[in-house]
């Protein structure tokens, strides 16, 4: 019976992983080079290598019980310790025992002592070299988003949540969206922030309400949604207030879209910036020309708040509601192209695939439904979870599978209630790995740039990395509150999180 030294280490990082030795698991990965492993880590269940061990303390217990000639040592096994146990273990083995554990090396040499010390030595360089190079390598620090910067680990922006955050996309610029009627562009390595007002001038947001003193009214004015302009020039902003607002980098309000009679959940532009679309409570779907302001047309086909939007192209956009309905949706055309029925509960989220006509859908019905604009009909009704859906992604790279002759492979990300992450492979039409380390429900998800690496945010209060090479937990990073939102640097060093008012960034080094 053979294992190798790589099956060991896996067992060993697991086991610092799950027991919460965060530096210690972090170290030992690196020096192992864990991240090679072709392990896949869902078929090793939790407290494995205690499980492994608590077999080999028994093994050996009854081996020393059947050579035992005077059985005169036959202890309680409830009270065998395993420092006992490895005292024994040594007075039986007594240099007769033959380790059969094969190293990760080329020559897949033996583990002996001499050996050992010849590798490690010999090694020494090229384990500092790649555990810095190819590992993925992480460090963790907050900023603020507000005027005030404490000298602390966690900096806070405000005591109010921040629903929304988003990276620009060209310059070093975070922006967040508040419930306190307030948004912010900052630096990460500034003291100051740009803040954005959207409640009036003349109110005082920290004036309660008339009606009821437990919610300022601020609350009415709260940050839903933002997003960068594709050239990185304008911030857009929706609100509470159902109104859109177009700011500056400096922070100058440029115009307000004032149409809608109830919150605005989402807001988007095209994908050459010239266009700008805003999904409401009041069932409304608004397109505005985003050099002269004004509202071109207002889609009302839905029967229920809408939720979400996404642009196909700079004409073509899908919309999906609490009415169960998807509609495809050009610029010009009263009604829908096309209309997409199927799902039984509220749809919360919608996104086209970048390099296809494919739509995928997301649902309180727990399923992710894929579209395709030539059917009428889902061509993809993918289930598995079994609580709401609240994100999906569409994995940025298309993987090429060599044995089947370079086809390319669709990949779908779905986040729900239920705790759990799926990828879905859309070509086979089955579910390639769950990934279930939250404790919590998952409510955001975001790529790196070149798709290699997934960030999932939960309520529990971590953001997990994961590899979508093999499925495995990369790292994760906790914060003090709620994670409501996700986003990658474009770089690819940095992922930015919020929740319960704090900010915090993660550089990963690939």
């Amino acid at each position: 019976m053979n294992f190798t030294s790589e099956e060991l280490n896996y067992l060993i990082y697991r086991y610092l992983q799950e027991s919460g030795f965060h530096h210690s698991c972090y170290t030992f990965g690196i020096e192992s080079h864990i991240h090679r492993s072709n392990i896949n880590g869902s078929s090793v269940p939790p407290g494995a290598l205690i499980s492994m061990v608590q077999k080999g303390m028994l093994y050996y217990y009854v081996d020393m019980t059947l050579k035992d000639e005077n059985q005169n040592n036959h202890n309680n096994l409830e009270n065998i310790s395993l420092i006992d146990s490895i005292g024994k273990m040594s007075e039986l083995s007594s240099g007769n025992l033959s380790y059969g554990v094969a190293t990760n090396a080329k020559n897949d040499q033996q583990l002996t002592p001499d050996s050992q010390k010849k590798l490690t030595k010999d090694s020494k360089r090229e384990v500092q070299y790649h555990g810095i190079h190819s590992y993925y390598f992480l460090s963790i620090f907050s900023f603020n988003c507000s005027c005030v910067l404490e000298n602390s680990d966690q900096r806070r922006s405000s005591e109010s949540d921040i629903f929304a955050i988003k990276w620009h996309p060209n310059k070093e610029l975070i922006a967040t969206g508040s419930s306190d009627g307030t948004a912010k562009i900052s630096q990460p390595n500034e003291v100051e922030a740009t803040v954005l007002e959207h409640y009036p001038n003349e109110i005082d947001k920290r004036q309660p309400e008339a009606s009821n003193g437990n919610c300022g009214i601020s609350d009415r004015y709260a940050v839903t949604s933002i997003v960068w302009k594709p050239d990185g020039s304008q911030l857009l902003t929706a609100c509470a207030d159902g109104k859109g607002r177009i700011w500056q980098l400096d922070g100058k309000l440029v115009a307000t879209l004032s149409n809608h009679t109830a919150p605005i959940f989402v807001c988007r532009w095209n994908i050459d910036g010239s266009l700008i679309a805003m999904g409401s409570a009041d069932m409304r779907v608004t397109i505005w020309d985003s050099s002269s302001y004004e509202m071109k047309q207002c889609c009302d086909h839905h029967k229920g708040p809408v939720t979400d939007i996404d642009w196909q192209n700079v004409s073509i956009f899908a919309t999906c509601s609490t009415d169960r309905s998807v509609a495809v949706c050009e610029v010009g055309s009263e009604k829908p192209i096309k209309s997409y029925e199927g799902h039984t509960s509220e749809i919360n989220v919608v996104r086209w695939d970048p390099s296809s006509n494919l739509l995928a859908s997301g649902s309180d019905d727990c399923t992710v439904k894929v579209w395709n604009l030539k059917q009428d009909k889902c061509v993809h009704d993918f289930r598995g979870h079994v609580r709401n859906i609240y994100a999906i992604k569409w994995c940025p790279v298309k993987r090429v599978v060599s044995s089947t002759g370079m086809m390319l492979v669709y990949l779908i990300i779905s986040a729900s209630a239920d705790r759990t992450i799926r990828i879905w492979d859309v070509d086979r039409g089955i579910c390639l790995y769950t990934l279930n380390r939250h404790q919590s429900p998952v409510y955001s998800l975001a790529f790196n740039s070149d798709g290699r690496l997934l960030a999932s945010g939960s309520y529990d209060t971590a953001v997990n990395i994961w590899s979508l090479e093999n499925g495995l937990l990369v790292r994760t990073v906790m914060i003090d509150g709620p994670v409501s939102d996700i986003d990658w640097h474009k770089d690819n060093r940095i992922v930015a999180v919020s929740g319960n008012g704090s900010v915090r960034i993660a550089c990963l080094f690939i």
